[in-house]
């Protein structure tokens, strides 16, 4: 069957990566504050606890903490994990534009994406989101007013490498992550693909192996990025330090909400891609959509057409 909706032309995944990511985000977080608030306490509480204790001490709204520094960061993140993806596949492609490696392509580069995405935006995002969310729920007075407040004092205090804590398990949780659910996405085969509810339940099956497979790598990147990071001396001693004083289950603490968030995340943005390029490209013509025109991106893309023949 003949590719549907390609999108050759690199703006095109920018914009509909980063709107897709933004409307995500919106819809998702307060699950994301849950994982991340359980995967911060080093008590036996679980997830209600979790849910108890904000209710009480902010309200509804206490679920939004730190939202804000996921929302500046939702559209660049988005857009660099696409556009990402969308040209390492395209280069590990033959000359009839056939994968080199088969199915191992979406993960690798679903791996390449993750890493640009990790070292560029989720990092510094990450970090500064979970001081936030630490800084509530730890303290009865928040030290950190709001995002822009937050992020001052981290510059001020630990200089602009505190908005890089932890990136060697961030890069190593993002790449496994969107190498899992690009690769997993890609090899279902197309005719569950073809309605956005199919696509939108394949995305959510891939966003749920990836939690399953790499949960405790989140767990110990959460740590390293909270306001207790300094006991840590790498991510080795995160892992022995996490399991000698809580256990090995202590590694899958969130993984409730966080599946719930991933599956979600996964789904909507999935979906939403392809949709934002339909729409894109009805109303924005460019050079590759023209007879005769050369695509701006070589392989653009596997994630909108049928599976590759």
């Amino acid at each position: 069957m003949a590719p549907v909706d390609k999108p050759k032309h690199a703006g095109k995944a920018i914009v509909a990566g980063g709107i897709s990511g933004a409307l995500e985000i919106c819809c998702t977080f307060p699950l994301e504050y849950v994982k991340t608030v359980s995967q911060l306490s080093t008590g036996k509480g679980g997830v209600l606890d979790v849910i108890r204790n904000t209710m009480r001490t902010s309200g509804p709204l206490g679920f939004y903490r730190g939202l804000s520094s996921m929302v500046y960061f939702a559209t660049p993140k988005a857009a660099i994990r696409f556009s990402s993806f969308e040209w390492a596949n395209g280069t590990m492609r033959t000359a009839d534009n056939k994968p080199m490696f088969g199915g191992v392509t979406s993960f690798l580069a679903g791996l390449f994406a993750g890493t640009a995405e990790a070292i560029f935006v989720t990092t510094p995002q990450e970090t500064i989101k979970i001081k936030l969310i630490d800084d509530q729920f730890k303290s009865q007075t928040p030290r950190f007013k709001g995002f822009f407040h937050g992020v001052r004092t981290i510059v001020a205090e630990e200089g602009l490498i505190g908005c890089y804590q932890g990136l060697l398990p961030t890069i190593l949780k993002v790449a496994t992550a969107q190498g899992t659910r690009f690769g997993v996405f890609n090899v279902i085969p197309s005719t569950y693909r073809k309605t956005p509810v199919g696509t939108a339940c394949c995305g959510a099956f891939a966003g749920g192996v990836s939690v399953v497979l790499f949960q405790g790598i989140d767990v110990v990147k959460s740590r390293m990025q909270g306001l207790g990071a300094s006991k840590y001396r790498n991510a080795l001693h995160c892992v022995q330090d996490i399991v000698q004083n809580e256990g090995f289950l202590a590694l899958y603490k969130g993984i409730g909400p966080r599946m719930a968030r991933v599956c979600c995340e996964v789904a909507i943005t999935m979906t939403l891609y392809g949709e934002v390029v339909k729409v894109l490209n009805k109303y924005w013509i460019t050079t590759d959509q023209k007879p005769g025109g050369r695509p701006f991106i070589r392989g653009f893309s596997v994630l909108t057409e049928s599976k590759d023949k």
